[in-house]
């Protein structure tokens, strides 16, 4: 996902000279390519994260488009002040884009673990928080993003994800990517996660159960029509790389409840526990109850 937003990023830069990309003095195997080919539209901030998203929020209220990148926490829960007050507050065009989503740099411990940045974003006034389940739909996000005038995160996992899409997807706001039908209940996920879901579809279809697989790349402006319609059709488990709190199982459970939705409805996430475990990627998915075997038995098998 990572490269892959950075190529598109420089596509759309070379067309509009209104985006700029501000980074946090990282990322240089990856951004290089965009300095290389705009270095009129490159910053580096520095390790002043803070400083990055005042700087950002400035140019943005001069009419630039204004992307700032760095690893996880850092862009978000480090800078959460001046993203709320320069950025969200003052209705200014940054989108802050987050790298490493969830365990994707497990190994360096809990400071680069992303568990609770969908929560705190999609907390504040005004943000669009969107989450690609795959390089098709980081594609697709970021041209949008790049039209879009609002606040907004995007959360990327680190490199090497799987294309889950067959082929790039049309996608529209608050609407849901189906990658597989189903009429037997549904799995919603969101981010990188999503290769369990459709491991487990695949293997539910194998005992006779037809469970529809969904990305939601929107999560912030998630259509409750598009619940309504997967609610009829049986259960709906959730599955993410995040905290229970405050991620996509508690938007979905709010706009259902909002919206008078009967729904059966699980939510597989990171606990609260464990918090202080140190491993890659895989490891610390498993100690969470991120796995196929964990979303078979939710669906009661």
């Amino acid at each position: 996902m990572r490269d892959t937003f950075v190529e598109t990023l420089i596509t759309e830069a070379q067309r509009d000279p209104s985006v700029v990309l501000i980074t946090g003095d990282l990322g240089f195997g990856v951004l290089e390519k965009f300095e290389n080919a705009l270095p009129n539209q490159y910053i580096n901030a520095g390790v002043a994260e803070q400083a990055m998203l005042g700087l950002a929020a400035g140019m943005a209220s001069t009419g630039k488009r204004v992307f700032v990148y760095s690893i996880g926490n850092f862009p978000t829960v480090r800078a959460l002040e001046q993203i709320r007050n320069d950025v969200c507050y003052m209705n200014n065009p940054v989108v802050i884009v987050s790298v490493g989503a969830g365990y994707s740099y497990g190994s360096q411990g809990y400071t680069h673990h992303a568990l609770e940045d969908i929560a705190v974003m999609r907390a504040l006034p005004g943000m669009d928080v969107l989450t690609p389940a795959d390089p098709f739909e980081t594609v697709e996000l970021t041209k949008y993003l790049v039209s879009s005038r609002k606040p907004s995160y995007l959360r990327l996992g680190r490199s090497g994800e799987k294309q889950l899409n067959s082929a790039p997807p049309t996608l529209k706001s608050g609407e849901l990517n189906a990658l597989l039908k189903g009429n037997d209940g549904s799995i919603l996920f969101t981010g990188a996660i999503g290769a369990l879901a459709m491991q487990a579809s695949e293997n539910l279809k194998s005992r006779g159960k037809s469970i529809g697989v969904y990305s939601v790349p929107f999560i912030s402006s998630l259509s409750a029509d598009a619940l309504r319609e997967i609610a009829s059709l049986g259960p709906i488990v959730t599955i993410e790389e995040h905290s229970t709190r405050g991620g996509l199982g508690s938007a979905v459970l709010e706009l259902l409840s909002i919206n008078g939705i009967k729904a059966d409805i699980r939510i597989l996430g990171v606990s609260q526990h464990n918090l202080a475990e140190i491993g890659d990627q895989a490891f610390l998915r498993a100690s969470n109850g991120l796995t196929v075997e964990k979303i078979l038995s939710t669906f009661a098998l």
